[in-house]
């Protein structure tokens, strides 16, 4: 009897030591990844990401304007303008046995981006199953401080020449006004 419970004993314990040992995970999704792995990371502190995806007519096309769009995004995310317009039309005649309504809403928006992106440059890409290319762009938000300094550091020289211009201007008034010759009577 003890060598039986000695035998079950060490089968229990191989079936516990083979329970708890680590079994590779199982994949759940069936057929190739449409997205690339990287798509729902977030960028680091210090940079700001654009992802931009193209299935054109050709590969060349396709990598093209995935790049372009990725740069687009970090484009919108540093200056987008938004214009925006509701109309809300209600019309109600006839009288009170024969009425007619008609109502009417139109939603219009446009957003426009003009921003400068120069460094934004790519750091992966991936091409899926179906040939949609994905870029991920990347740019530096030291690249961006800059960038911005220097367009206000321009504005603040134009604004000065146009002060010291305005300054000009009124000095050759003041040496009009005094230089006028001075009437002598008779």
């Amino acid at each position: 009897m003890k060598k039986i419970s000695s035998i079950l004993l060490v089968l229990s314990l191989i079936l516990m030591v083979t329970a708890c040992g680590s079994s590779p995970a199982t994949s759940t999704t069936t057929g190739p990844t449409t997205t690339p792995d990287w798509l729902n990371d977030f960028p680091p502190e210090d940079v700001i990401w654009g992802i931009g995806t193209a299935k054109q007519s050709s590969p060349s096309m396709s990598m093209t304007t995935a790049e372009a769009r990725g740069r687009t995004a970090i484009a919108r995310q540093l200056s987008t303008k938004v214009q925006a317009m509701f109309t809300d039309y209600n019309l109600d005649a006839g009288n009170v046995k024969n009425q007619a309504n008609s109502s009417m809403q139109e939603d219009v928006s446009r957003q426009i981006t003009n921003m400068d992106v120069s460094g934004a440059r790519p750091i992966k890409r991936w091409q899926a199953p179906d040939g949609t290319w994905w870029y991920l762009v990347e740019m530096k938000k030291s690249d961006v401080k800059n960038q911005v300094s220097s367009i206000l550091g321009n504005q603040e020289a134009a604004f000065a020449q146009f002060k010291a211009q305005q300054a000009l201007d009124m000095l050759d008034a003041q040496l009009a006004k005094s230089e006028r010759p001075v009437q002598v009577d008779n």
